[in-house]
C-alpha cells in the first residue's frame, strides 16, 4: 500500500512499543524489503536503544541516516526541524521509547504522522497492561496495525483475551500476528 504524500509535508512513520518488544527487528526487516526502497533519503530517529543494533551496511544501502535521542525533552519541533535541515530526508521513521508518554510528542507544523505501528511483546503483554496501561493506551491510539510477536506457547484463549484488550484500547486496531509481518507493505 503506497501513500500519497504531499510535497510540503514531512511524513513520519512512528514505530512504538516497550523496550525489547521487537521494534528494531521490525524496522530492520522492513528496510530490507523492496517496498521500502525510495529515491530519496530516510531519517531514522531512535529514541531507545535495546539489545539489537541496526546494520550499518543496510542503512547506507537504503540511504538511511540515524539520529539518536535519549531524552524526551530534547525531542522538540525545533530539534526535529534541525534534523530535517541536516539530513534532507523524504520521510522519517521514529523508533519510539515506550516509557515516554506519546501524547507529549510535539512535531513541527509541516510534519504529520502518516502511519503509527505498535509492536507488542506477547510474552510480557499482561505485565504491560497491568503496570503501564496509560502508556500502552497512548501508543495504541491511532495505531494500525498492531503487531503482536512472541506468542508461541501462549494458549489461544489468552491470545483472544489479548486481542480483546487491545481492541478495547483502540477500536481501529488492525492486529497482525508477527508471522505475517512480511506481508505488510505500509511503509512504501
Amino acid at each position: 500500500m503506497a501513500y500519497e504524500i504531499e510535497d510540503d509535508i514531512m511524513p513520519l512513520f512512528l514505530i512504538n512499543g516497550f523496550l525489547e518488544a521487537g521494534k528494531t527487528q521490525f524496522l530492520d526487516f522492513t528496510m530490507q524489503q523492496d517496498y521500502f526502497k525510495t529515491e530519496g533519503k530516510t531519517l531514522l530517529i531512535v529514541c531507545e536503544e535495546g539489545d539489537t543494533e541496526y546494520d550499518e551496511k543496510q542503512l547506507k544501502k537504503n540511504k538511511t541516516a540515524v539520529g539518536f535521542v535519549d531524552d524526551m525533552e530534547k525531542l522538540t519541533p525545533q530539534y526535529l526541524n534541525e534534523l530535517e535541515v541536516i539530513y534532507q530526508p523524504e520521510r522519517v521513521l521514529m523508533e519510539w521509547n515506550g516509557m515516554w508518554n506519546q501524547d507529549e510528542l510535539k512535531l513541527p507544523d509541516d510534519w504529520t504522522i502518516y502511519q503509527q505501528i505498535t509492536i507488542i511483546d506477547g510474552s510480557t503483554f499482561e505485565l504491560s497492561v497491568q503496570n503501564m496501561k496509560p502508556l500502552l493506551g497512548a501508543m495504541l491510539r491511532g495505531s494500525a496495525p498492531d503487531i503482536v510477536n512472541r506468542c508461541h506457547g501462549i494458549a489461544d484463549a489468552k491470545r483472544t483475551a489479548y486481542r480483546s484488550t487491545i481492541r478495547a484500547m483502540s477500536r481501529e486496531s488492525e492486529i497482525v500476528p508477527a508471522a505475517k509481518v512480511g506481508q505488510l507493505k505500509h511503509l512504501a
